[in-house]
């Protein structure tokens, strides 16, 4: 088949990597893949030729408003993305459009039936994470999902990164669940594998005594004060513990404040590029997640699987799918930190347990949860797209009854 892929990241996104990894794979079975950065597109060139004080009034007008304009601006962005999406599309001529869905964003819908294209979203949020996690913007009140029910049902098949999710969307918005396909993130197994040689600035650092690492965006939805909190206590009561944090974001402080007093023993990293995060990995026994969402896929729990690490993380719907209890690593009931300290003492104080689990995560994911599981997941949603499309078209229209 021939694949448009389209999306709306921005440069830097964390995203971006579940993209090339998915057209690299289809691509390897034996498929055309276009991948189309709708934000990453050109400026045309007026937009270049903007003067020194249009440049100073737009950063005045966006530090003032922002907050307010960023939802009516992404909006409104379907105005501009709308020609340009038909004009790519219909260059590239393919026989399915897939779009990773953004907040917001309609105009693939109009494009995909204006070229008679079929049409596959690729879901992994619903609307409604906006207004959990993202205090810092002014939410249009009742648009977003009602741009985000319509868009679902005007697509030709959807796929979702969770079961969770799709049980969200059925319940929500009444979709037959023949629609949907559950497509978890991938693991590279090239890169992310048992044995592979611990970076050496980190192996100097922690050379001894058991590694518990995290290796993600300290966000709120990550559970910063619930990893602090677990550092300090497993490292007053294990001496011979040591941390690995791993990435930025607003809650990275918070940790390393709490967790001060373990001195050399929580070794930060900072933000890092994604090639050297597989030797990261691989220097820590346990991976945490101390919080997640109860819809998403995180790609980082696959990765540490993949690497052969034993995981710990909250019992939610999505990790429940990945993750056998007692087998591929250990569940604990969400926000709980007692719980969760408990877990990490056990595997601590028995680390032939952790290895045996990061033996069997990392075969589960070799046997069903690489990027080429991945990709064969969406092209068969793609062939029931085209399917699905065909059939609609060949549908009778009920005659008027004016």
């Amino acid at each position: 088949m021939q694949l448009a892929y389209l999306h709306y990241l921005c440069n830097g996104a964390s995203g971006l990597n579940h993209v090339h990894q998915f057209a690299q794979a289809a691509e390897a079975l034996g498929h055309r893949v276009t991948v189309c950065a709708m934000n990453l597109a050109p400026e045309t060139p007026s937009e270049r030729t903007h003067s020194r004080g249009a440049a100073q009034l737009r950063e005045a007008i966006k530090k003032r408003f922002g907050r307010y304009l960023h939802e009516p601006k992404e909006l409104l962005w379907n105005l501009r993305y709308t020609p340009r999406e038909t004009k790519l599309v219909r260059s590239i001529r393919p026989d399915v459009l897939i779009v990773r869905g953004s907040l917001l964003s309609c105009s693939c819908t109009f494009v995909a039936r204006r070229l008679d294209v079929p049409l596959v979203l690729e879901i992994n949020a619903p609307a409604m994470e906006s207004r959990l996690y993202f205090d810092e913007y002014w939410h249009i009140p009742a648009v977003p999902e009602w741009l985000e029910e319509w868009t679902l049902r005007r697509a030709d098949a959807l796929t979702v990164v969770s079961g969770a999710l799709m049980r969200y969307f059925i319940d929500r918005y009444r979709l037959p669940e023949s629609k949907f396909t559950i497509v978890p993130n991938g693991a590279d197994t090239l890169v992310f594998r048992p044995g592979r040689t611990c970076d050496p600035e980190v192996r100097k650092r922690l050379a001894h005594g058991t590694v518990i690492g995290f290796v993600g965006s300290f966000q709120k939805f990550h559970g910063s004060e619930l990893l602090s909190r677990m550092a300090l206590e497993v490292g007053t009561a294990r001496p011979s513990v040591r941390f690995l944090f791993v990435g930025d974001g607003p809650g990275l402080e918070e940790v390393r404040q709490a967790t001060s007093p373990l001195r050399e023993r929580a070794h930060f990293v900072g933000a890092v590029p994604h090639e050297r995060i597989p030797g990261l990995v691989v220097c820590m026994d346990i991976g945490v997640m101390p919080e997640t969402n109860s819809y998403g896929s995180p790609l980082k729990v696959l990765e540490w699987m993949a690497a052969g690490r034993a995981v710990v993380a909250p019992r939610v719907g999505p990790l429940e799918e990945l993750i056998e209890d007692g087998v591929h690593g250990v569940l604990f009931p969400p926000g709980d930190i007692r719980t969760l300290i408990e877990a990490i003492l056990k595997l601590t104080d028995n680390p032939e347990r952790a290895k045996r689990m990061g033996a069997a995560a990392a075969e589960k994911v070799r046997s069903s949860l690489t990027w080429t599981h991945n990709a064969e997941r969406v092209l068969s949603a793609c062939e029931r797209a085209r399917i699905h499309h065909r059939e609609a078209k060949q549908k009778p229209r009920l005659p008027s009854t004016r």
